[in-house]
């Protein structure tokens, strides 16, 4: 007689298109409660859609940033289930951006998965839950930072660490977090460049 094999959980490209599909009212709360003790990743992921695909107006990054380093301080302090402010978690998803979620964010998600399963498993390790947390720290800052054309990468950076904690998956989290590194490299070259801009404009300013 064969060992009963536990059923591999629901992937988190199908929960989403459910909730979305059933339900023309979903609340941010109603999303992070159907994935349970999964909460990390797949909040990571859902405010990495926005960044990638336009369903939020401009200025999105300025919520979206608080609330990456709100995760990952919760992720280095050991906090086993996120938390939410309220006003946030009562948030309701517009008509819109529901529509936008399942065309375009639920593909995307699902293209992710295929790739991704439990392999060099490091939700055990605390040292590399917490370098990714760091880097989902220095995300969010730069999310919030006035540097142009940094949305993008540290969203998708930040997608990857999120799949990689979802599915166990120590190579996703690599990569989020090497991609998270090379977007740090980059503003500090951005910043870099500016104060160069800046004392040739304004020398004056800087003696």
């Amino acid at each position: 007689m064969k060992p009963h094999r536990p059923a591999d959980p629901e992937p988190v490209s199908a929960v989403l298109d459910h909730l979305l599909t059933t339900d023309p009212h979903v609340t941010v709360a109603e999303i992070f409660e159907r994935v349970a003790g999964r909460g990390y990743g797949l909040l990571l992921i859902v405010l990495g859609l926005p960044m990638l695909i336009p369903i939020l107006p401009p200025g999105a990054s300025t919520i979206v940033g608080p609330i990456y380093v709100l995760l990952a301080v919760q992720l280095v302090v050991g906090v086993h289930r996120p938390w939410l402010p309220r006003w946030l978690r009562r948030r309701e998803l517009s008509r819109r951006s529901v529509e936008a979620f399942r065309r375009r964010g639920i593909p995307l998600v699902r293209r992710l998965e295929r790739f991704s399963r439990p392999r060099i498993r490091v939700l055990n390790n605390p040292v590399m839950v917490r370098v990714a947390a760091v880097i989902i720290f220095s995300m969010g800052l730069i999310l919030l930072s006035p540097a142009p054309l940094l949305n993008t990468l540290p969203a998708l950076a930040v997608m990857f660490i999120g799949i990689g904690l979802l599915n166990d998956d120590g190579i996703f989290l690599l990569i989020g977090i090497s991609l998270g590194l090379v977007v740090v490299g980059i503003f500090a070259a951005t910043i870099g460049l500016l104060i160069n801009i800046l004392q040739r404009l304004f020398p004056w300013w800087f003696h």
